[in-house]
């Protein structure tokens, strides 16, 4: 019997794969290869595969209502925050304008941004593994992580939601291999 998860050639009438574990019963199927897509992918595909956007950023010493109305006019949930020389120093974050800004700040204009952003935030690159961008977003309690060049300079935004795509559409195409390719 041959395993639709790694190809491996196992006895006739076993229920689990000898090579991946994986198992072999017909109404199982389709969530082993459901299992070994996901791990293939988490382990294999880097971030840049997800296509993430383009960043959206402001200097540390913008004004709070400045960031705010930028989040809104963008519908973005994240604002990445550049010190001087360019290089990131922190995120904006519509949790930050929940817990530390709203009812506790009268007025937005005099304060800045970097006084209620998150200082020193996970960040990761392009080049790096699926898999590392989901753990540190699943440690840190994070829905947005930046993606930085070799400098510090943020580039673009991996959201939560861009993950969650990405691993819907390895399901459907593995539920429905014809609905995936059009």
């Amino acid at each position: 019997m041959l395993c639709t998860s790694c190809g491996h050639e196992n006895l006739p009438g076993a229920d689990h794969c000898e090579e991946c574990h994986a198992s072999l019963t017909h109404e199982d199927v389709p969530l082993a290869r459901i299992e070994s897509a996901i791990e293939h992918s988490l382990g294999e595909d880097k971030v840049r595969t997800l296509n993430p956007v383009e960043a959206v950023s402001v200097p540390e010493d913008t004004a709070l209502d400045v960031a705010v109305r930028t989040m809104r006019e963008r519908k973005i949930g994240c604002l990445l925050v550049t010190d001087r020389a360019g290089k990131l120093c922190g995120v904006f974050t519509e949790r930050d304008l929940l817990y530390k800004v709203a009812g506790k700040v009268e007025d937005l204009t005099a304060q800045r941004v970097s006084q209620y952003m998150t200082h020193d935030p996970e960040v990761i690159r392009g080049d790096q593994l699926l898999a590392s961008a989901l753990q540190r977003m699943m440690v840190g309690d994070l829905r947005h992580l930046p993606l930085v060049d070799a400098e510090g300079r943020p580039k673009k935004i991996l959201s939560s939601r861009d993950i969650i795509d990405y691993l819907a559409f390895l399901v459907e195409g593995i539920l429905d291999p014809n609905e995936a390719s059009t």
